[in-house]
């Protein structure tokens, strides 16, 4: 914290300023919208993500928790390109879609603690690995679950949501898992959406870093070799910060500019001149700090 404090405030108080204005935005966009199903997923729900996920940025920035702010910022990127994807065409069923997926993991869960099913013996295992009874804790699970299914199964048989439940089932096929909601579309990878919006290159310089985080994809992350010992990095840090911020950042605001676009248009004059009047600058001139994690390591 105290790192930050010292070497990053400016920084820390764009994040909090950004995640201020998203906050307010997706009230604003919401009102300016038709209120369909898109406009409902879109701002209420990706919109907000994305804003609530630049909010933890920079919780964690502040705490001095660099490396944690990356599972975060990809989750931002994966929302900004989500909601990129449901305004370039077809909508209203790309949010459907998106929303029918969501029910049917709900499905599936109340499946999981309903005794008899499919999905409750395929999970029996996890809570007698943990020594525990569910139902034994939660007598009323089973029969919770039972209703809550019966009410997403209501739902799902609605007349504008029953064909793209139907679509899902025969794209699961026999697979174990339900397909992504991208993949009706014949999208087989969120890279693959990120580049039918044109926001590859993003996807490649700022996604993989999240993922790499997210999968433990790197030692380095943890551990450096110095003289013949290995040497654990601090916990907290603020090493990578460019790479976080640029990430973070280029997604909150291409989300912000492409809902004005589409909801506010009057407004994207005033936020190109707050962009360059308050967020530009600690933006493009955030300092670049070097650690030096060995020989000694600690900060």
């Amino acid at each position: 914290m105290a790192h930050t404090e010292q070497h990053l405030a400016a920084q820390a108080a764009m994040l909090r300023d950004l995640a201020n204005y998203g906050s307010n935005l997706v009230l604003r966009v919401y009102e300016s919208s038709s209120r369909k199903m898109a406009d409902v997923v879109v701002c209420g729900v990706l919109l907000k993500q994305v804003v609530a996920m630049v909010d933890a940025t920079e919780v964690l920035v502040t705490a001095g928790c660099v490396q944690a702010a990356f599972l975060p910022a990809r989750a931002a990127f994966e929302a900004s390109v989500y909601a990129d994807y449901i305004l370039q065409s077809d909508s209203e069923r790309r949010a459907t879609r998106y929303v029918v997926g969501n029910y049917r993991g709900e499905r599936l869960w109340a499946q999981r603690v309903i005794p008899g099913t499919t999905e409750e013996a395929t999970y029996r295992a996890l809570p007698a690995s943990l020594g525990l009874d569910f139902q034994t804790l939660h007598p009323t699970l089973a029969a919770d679950a039972a209703k809550h299914l019966l009410e997403v199964d209501r739902i799902l048989s609605q007349p504008e949501l029953h064909p793209i439940d139907a679509e899902f089932t025969r794209a699961k096929g026999r697979r174990k898992r339900d397909p992504e909601w991208y993949t009706l579309d014949g999208l087989s990878s969120i890279r693959q959406v990120a580049e039918s919006v044109g926001r590859l290159a993003e996807y490649e310089c700022f996604y993989s870093k999240g993922s790499q985080v997210t999968h433990v994809g790197s030692y380095k992350d943890h551990i450096l070799f110095s003289a013949g010992q290995i040497r654990l990095k601090p916990i907290r840090h603020l090493d990578d910060f460019n790479a976080l911020l640029n990430g973070i950042v280029t997604s909150c605001l291409a989300t912000y500019k492409s809902l004005l676009n589409r909801y506010r248009p009057d407004e994207l004059e005033a936020f190109g001149k707050r962009y360059y009047t308050e967020w530009r600058e600690p933006f493009l001139n955030a300092p670049r700090l070097k650690y030096n994690f060995a020989p000694q390591g600690g900060q």
